[in-house]
C-alpha cells in the first residue's frame, strides 16, 4: 500500500526541509500559494489519471482530454518554478522526489513536437520543460490530439 502523499513527504524530507519548502510557495493564477510538495502530489495524481485513462475508450465520459493534459503541464511548470525557488541542495532533493512521477510520465508517453499542445494551450512553448514535448503513447488523449494535427505542419 502506497503511503498517503503527506506521509510520503515526511519519509523523504526532514522537518527542516518541509519548513523550507513551505516557505517558498509559488502562486497559481488564482493568487493562491502552493508549495513544491503539494504540486508534486498534484502532478503525480495527474500522471496517474492520464496513465489509467489510456486503457479506456474515448467514449467513456470519465476520460480526460487534451485540455486536462494541458492542465497537468501547467502544474508541472509551477512545480518547476517552485523547485527553482529553493536553495540548490533542497532543489536537488526535490527533483529527486518528483522523479517518480516524472519517470512514470516518461514511461507512458512518446516524444512529440509540442506544436499540438502549444496550440491547445495557446502559448509559445519555446524553452518550456521537457513535458511539453511528450504525449501519451495511447488512449483517448491521443485521439483528441489527432484533431490538432494541422498544427504539426506549421
Amino acid at each position: 500500500m502506497m503511503p498517503k502523499p503527506e506521509d510520503r513527504a515526511r519519509l523523504y524530507f526532514s522537518d527542516h526541509d518541509i519548513a523550507d519548502i513551505n516557505s517558498s510557495p509559488v502562486r497559481w493564477g488564482s493568487g493562491e500559494e502552493v508549495d513544491a510538495i503539494s504540486l508534486t502530489d498534484a502532478w503525480d495524481a495527474h500522471v496517474e489519471k492520464i496513465d489509467q485513462d489510456r486503457a479506456l475508450p474515448w467514449t467513456d465520459r470519465t476520460v480526460w482530454n487534451e485540455y486536462d493534459l494541458n492542465a497537468a503541464f501547467i502544474i508541472r511548470d509551477l512545480l518547476e518554478s517552485a523547485i527553482n525557488s529553493l536553495p540548490a541542495p533542497l532543489g536537488a532533493k526535490m527533483n529527486s522526489y518528483v522523479s517518480e512521477a516524472d519517470n512514470r510520465f516518461m514511461s507512458i508517453t512518446v516524444e512529440d513536437s509540442g506544436k499540438r499542445m502549444a496550440a491547445v494551450a495557446n502559448i509559445d512553448i519555446t524553452g518550456s520543460g521537457w513535458w511539453w514535448f511528450r504525449v501519451p503513447d495511447s488512449g483517448p488523449i491521443v485521439e483528441d490530439l489527432a484533431r490538432w494535427s494541422r498544427f504539426e505542419s506549421e
